[in-house]
């Protein structure tokens, strides 16, 4: 993703990963403004921003964090709140992160997760997850994100910021018609910049800006930008940290247990919402006056409260499990989506046969899953392209199961990818073709397994004849 708040250890090539402890705390404050000049439309807002990041856990090769992300717009209404929970990897790479049940919540390896949302082109996000850029290996680098055109990455100068060191990364986004003007089409272009401390990855400086043009006219006709600078970094121990951890954990734990039933509040009537409002206020009254998190809690039961009484809800909290909107997912016969894990990228491999492995580390059919795609890689190793890619699960977790066996296909992280491919079971293998088709899904694993995958990957090497047609493409067996 892009303009981070940590996993920014771009600084140098051989530079650790993010230095995250427990109970550490960022606070960010800043603004975000958008504007439309259009014939017979003009507008302007700004809101006041605070990011608050609290890591909840460290542990070897990752931290898990809560963000709480406040728009403020006016005294008169209380601000739009965002709680979001996410992992932060050692190579740099992040996800939302989606425990289920009552607090305290688990957070494990096996933790369901998801992909980052990107920002919105035409508004202010109601989120700022900072943005966590994957690592570059070089001074340039680029990203890539579904449905829209890579970012490019690039080190800059390097300056003090709130009289710390400070590296510069710019990250920039445009359709193809922004260099390229063309009468009736409207372009856009997006821009990342962080100032990154060079003593420990994290930013200090923010700046987003997305800008839309119509057609040939080169004022802008919509403009939101976005900027945040670090206030405060302390860490938190003992009983104020239990604090402010109960607090964040109960609110994400309550706003995922009501939010699905909010769309069905006529139906269900006030008895559910009754229930858990009574429940909340418990803590709340218990736990008086609380953290600097309250607001997320606080907007949870403004929701409650509402759905209770039948009237129109506030903003919800929008915890991810509500909040990410479905993407389009990869179909048989269609267009793979480009995705990037670590070193792997799609794209990169046009011409070939590419084979995706979704496994999930720690279960039982990882072994297999992971000898099938070792062997696959084994066999035809300039043909074909081979890319294990662990879900739900941290990819290390794969580490015991790659040692035992002696395999030397690379594990990535698929969290990135899931999402696109549809991937809520596992283990999957998806076939995709030269042209970068998706032919072939198989969802499961068995002693079959391999030789229908290398079934599927001879028939997209083979050359089509006058006599043979190319393998239809398949769906996954039902």
């Amino acid at each position: 993703m892009f303009a981070g708040l940590f996993s920014l250890s771009l600084l140098a090539p051989a530079a650790p990963g993010p230095a995250l402890e427990r109970g550490a705390e960022y606070v960010y404050a800043g603004t975000v403004r958008e504007s439309i000049d259009r014939p017979g439309t003009r507008f302007r807002r700004e809101h006041e921003l605070e990011v608050r990041v609290l890591v909840l856990e460290k542990l070897p090769g990752r931290a898990d964090a809560a963000v709480l992300t406040l728009l403020r717009g006016d005294d008169r209404n209380p601000p739009v709140a965002r709680l979001d929970l996410v992992r932060i990897h050692e190579d740099g790479t992040t996800h939302l992160l989606l425990p289920t049940g009552p607090a305290p919540l688990r957070f494990a390896p096996d933790t369901p997760g998801r992909a980052l949302p990107p920002p919105p082109l035409d508004a202010f996000a109601p989120v700022e997850l900072g943005a966590f850029p994957p690592r570059g290996r070089a001074d340039t680098w680029t990203t890539a994100e579904h449905g829209r055109p890579d970012i490019s990455w690039q080190t800059g100068q390097v300056k003090f910021v709130s009289n710390e060191r400070c590296v510069e990364l710019r990250g920039v986004q445009k359709s193809a018609t922004w260099d390229r003007p063309e009468g009736a089409v409207t372009a856009w272009e997006r821009t990342e910049t962080v100032w990154a401390s060079t003593a420990d990855g994290s930013a200090r400086r923010v700046h987003r800006v997305v800008r839309h043009r119509d057609g040939l006219n080169p004022a802008d006709a919509i403009r939101v930008e976005t900027q945040y600078e670090l206030r405060t970094h302390t860490r938190l121990q003992g009983p104020t940290f239990a604090r402010y951890r109960a607090e964040v954990e109960t609110a994400y734990a309550m706003g995922a247990e009501a939010e699905p039933l909010m769309r069905e509040a006529v139906r269900l009537g006030p008895q559910p919402f009754a229930a858990r409002l009574a429940r909340l206020d418990e803590f709340l009254k218990d736990t008086a006056p609380g953290t600097p998190y309250r607001e997320a809690a606080q907007t949870v039961r403004r929701r409650l409260d509402a759905a209770r009484r039948g009237e129109a809800l506030p903003a919800p909290v929008l915890v991810p499990a509500a909040a990410v909107a479905p993407v389009p997912r990869a179909e048989v016969g269609r267009p793979a989506p480009d995705f990037r894990a670590g070193d792997f990228r799609l794209a990169a491999h046009r011409g070939k046969a590419v084979v995706l492995v979704f496994f999930m580390p720690g279960q039982e059919t990882a072994e297999l899953s992971l000898c099938v795609a070792d062997a696959l890689a084994k066999r035809e190793p300039g043909r074909v392209a081979v890319a294990p890619l662990a879900v739900f699960a941290d990819p290390a977790l794969a580490a015991k199961d790659v040692a035992r066996r002696r395999l030397t296909v690379p594990v990535h992280d698929g969290s990135s990818a899931a999402d696109l491919y549809g991937v809520e079971t596992f283990p999957r293998f998806v076939v995709v073709d030269r042209d970068g088709v998706v032919r072939w899904v198989f969802a499961g694993v068995g002693a079959e397994t391999g030789y229908l995958v290398r079934e599927q990957v001879d028939a997209v090497l083979s050359p089509p004849t006058a006599t043979a047609s190319p393998a239809r493409p398949t769906a996954p067996p039902r």
